[in-house]
């Protein structure tokens, strides 16, 4: 369905001559990511204002859109399938969130040296559609664990708020840990 509204869309500019028929291809992308981000923008806004839980739907996008950037991971067949695992990571981030609200402090941190062990590890894990070359690997390595770092000290600047926004960071980062854990299981299992 997104696929065939960017196409449309990318006919209408076409047709009024906004942008060349020569450019078809990056246009339609361009407007599938676009559709896509967007789609993902109001599944947060909605879980978050239904369930009550606003800010921490808010912090859990940051923090998922940013770090998958570069560290990758999982990546569904099909757009409806990627927004059903984005929607389902939420949920179960917020129900876990709920499930372990009493827990010492320190298990937060716990999941945030998990995560940043796996992301050390295997960062970036390549999307099968686009391969990155050596150079890019490292970049996306380098600026993984650097983001590692800064969530960490998000952690701790929410702690110091007496927030528990940390909780949401944190099962975050091990939902995309475990994400790219799924993305390497995935190719490795691909017939070559």
């Amino acid at each position: 369905m997104i696929t065939k509204l960017s196409h449309i869309i990318a006919d209408f500019f076409i047709r009024q001559k906004v942008v060349p028929e020569e450019q078809r291809e990056i246009y339609e992308y361009g407007f599938e990511l676009s559709i896509s981000s967007l789609i993902g923008i109001l599944i947060v806004l909605t879980i978050g204002l239904v369930s009550g839980k606003f800010w921490e739907s808010v912090v859990f996008y940051i923090v998922f859109c940013f770090t998958r950037l570069f560290t990758g991971g999982y990546h569904a067949p099909t757009h409806l399938i990627c927004k059903i695992t984005f929607a389902a990571a939420l949920l179960v981030v917020l129900a876990v969130d709920w499930l372990l609200h009493g827990i010492e402090d320190y298990y937060w941190f716990v999941l945030h040296f998990y995560s940043l062990v796996i992301v050390c590890q295997f960062a970036p894990v390549e999307n099968p559609n686009k391969e990155l070359t050596k150079r890019q690997k490292v970049k996306c390595k380098v600026i993984s664990i650097i983001e590692m770092a800064v969530w960490l000290a998000v952690m701790f600047l929410f702690r110091v708020l007496d927030s528990e926004l940390d909780h949401i960071v944190a099962l975050t980062l091990f939902c995309v840990s475990n994400l790219m854990l799924l993305g390497i299981h995935k190719e490795r299992r691909k017939p070559r």
